[in-house]
């Protein structure tokens, strides 16, 4: 056998053998291969299936938290906080939670804090209100309010009684249904002067006849607005002045009285001398008789004629008709007064200063003209040589009034005079009756206006007097004012 063929038999023996090893080997190999395969894969199973459990796990618990956190929220409880810290979208959903949470808290402790507030201001509110409530039934002066549609929402126990009317009745019921007719026709003239002049103030005096009782009212009337000037409705306050009224007549009366006494008494004293001293010379001195007589008889005369002169001039202020009123020019009876000062004895300056918006009022011309004669007479005897008066007009706006202001540089007056000046017997002439001025003021009064003095500087008085265009005693169609009107009153 040749070598090379021997060693091929030797090897294929071997690998024979080999292969016989190995086919004995086979089925531990495949046991050990098919263990090994088998516990890999139970591994990556069991791997697989704990992460799930464990990434599951980190989902679900924070959902947990979070839906146990939505239902401690929503007991109220804005005080919980999610624990968990994480960087992932669960850690965002967790923060945005918390800040969440936070807020609603912050929310609802201002909301808290706002209701206590809200509380204490209602508290308050309501303390005001029965404060006002308390106020309104106390006060002397009767109140009533009177809303956008006619209802009366205010009605006091003073307007109950100055009315005579039930005021569980009147509250919460039309003003027509409440009121008598006479009652009506002073409300509905106030409201009819507030719109047609388009004022938002109104004040009256006012005769009221209430049953067997006659009752004279101060009444003042003010248009509600709210903060956006919606009309709201009118309020209007009354105060019975009958009583009041009745008291100072009796005290004016009274010291006229006193003053007219005191008037008279002075003549009386120099007449009675005068007789006695008749008398005397006729029994022991007839050869002078004569002469005393015409003199005694002189200042009898004089004196008698001084109180003819008072008595008059009582009975010119007590018999004082009301105004005829017409529609007149104010500066062309101011002129015609003017034009009987300006070349006075004392070369007194006179200077006049119009307001052109000053045009026709309705007045009594003469009795206006006797105003201003009267205080012309007075600034002039108050004056020395060379003083100055000045007479000036000035219509306003504002309250629909014009002001007459008329002012001298003389002595001047008291305080303690001014209180007393437009009283009837009240003079600082040595031969002054002291009606002028009452007369003056009574004048001014009946056209429905002030009238007031005070001191100029640095010298001298300043006679001041308001009265309107129109007085409001004068009865005005409210058609004619129709376009003016700019609130909307249901009445």
């Amino acid at each position: 056998i040749q070598e090379g063929a021997q060693y091929k038999i030797q090897a294929i023996q071997n690998s024979f053998e080999s292969y016989k090893r190995q086919k004995f080997l086979q089925l531990p190999i495949s046991a050990s291969y098919y263990t090994t395969f088998i516990m890999i894969t139970l591994l990556i199973l069991f791997s697989a299936i704990w992460l799930g459990f464990y990434m599951a796990r980190g989902i679900t618990v924070p959902i947990q938290l979070l839906a146990e956190g939505t239902r401690r929220i929503s007991g109220g409880d804005l005080n919980f906080k999610l624990g968990i810290n994480a960087q992932d979208e669960i850690g965002i959903l967790v923060n945005s939670f918390n800040r969440m949470t936070g807020k609603l808290n912050d929310s609802q402790s201002k909301v808290e804090k706002a209701n206590q507030d809200l509380k204490l201001s209602n508290i308050k509110l309501e303390q005001r209100r029965q404060y006002i409530a308390t106020i309104l039934e106390n006060i002397g002066a009767g109140v009533i309010s009177i809303d956008q549609s006619g209802l009366i929402t205010t009605f006091n126990k003073a307007a109950a009684e100055i009315l005579l009317i039930n005021p569980h009745e009147a509250a919460g019921s039309r003003y027509k249904s409440v009121f008598d007719i006479s009652y009506l026709a002073a409300i509905r003239k106030i409201i009819r002067e507030m719109i047609t002049k388009q004022k938002e103030n109104y004040e009256d005096q006012i005769e009221l006849q209430i049953k067997d009782k006659s009752l004279v009212l101060l009444i003042k009337a003010h248009i509600l607005r709210s903060p956006t000037q919606k009309y709201l409705g009118v309020v209007i306050v009354f105060e019975d002045l009958t009583i009041l009224i009745k008291t100072q007549k009796t005290a004016a009366w009274k010291e006229v009285a006193q003053g007219i006494a005191h008037e008279i008494k002075n003549p009386l004293t120099p007449i009675q001398l005068n007789t006695q001293r008749l008398k005397k010379k006729f029994f022991k001195d007839k050869d002078n008789f004569d002469k005393i007589f015409e003199e005694s008889i002189d200042i009898i005369s004089q004196e008698v004629e001084g109180m003819k002169d008072l008595i008059n001039e009582f009975l010119r202020f007590a018999r004082m008709p009301p105004p005829s009123l017409k529609l007149n020019s104010l500066h062309k009876i101011i002129d015609s007064v003017y034009t009987l000062y300006k070349n006075n004895k004392k070369n007194i300056l006179i200077k006049k200063n119009y307001d052109p918006n000053v045009t026709n009022v309705t007045v009594d011309a003469e009795q206006i003209r006797r105003v201003f004669i009267n205080l012309f007479e007075n600034s002039i005897d108050a004056m020395t040589q060379e003083g100055k008066i000045e007479i000036s007009t000035k219509f306003n706006f504002q309250t629909n009034k014009i002001l007459i202001s008329f002012t001298d540089n003389g002595t001047g007056i008291t305080s303690t005079d001014r209180d007393l000046l437009f009283l009837p017997h009240f003079t600082t002439k040595k031969r002054g009756t002291g009606i002028g001025l009452a007369i003056v003021n009574r004048i001014v009064v009946d056209h429905g206006g002030t009238i007031s003095v005070k001191n100029n500087q640095p010298r001298g008085t300043i006679f001041e007097i308001q009265i309107p265009p129109i007085p409001v005693s004068i009865d005005v169609d409210p058609s004619s004012f129709a376009s003016k009107k700019k609130v909307f009153l249901p009445f």
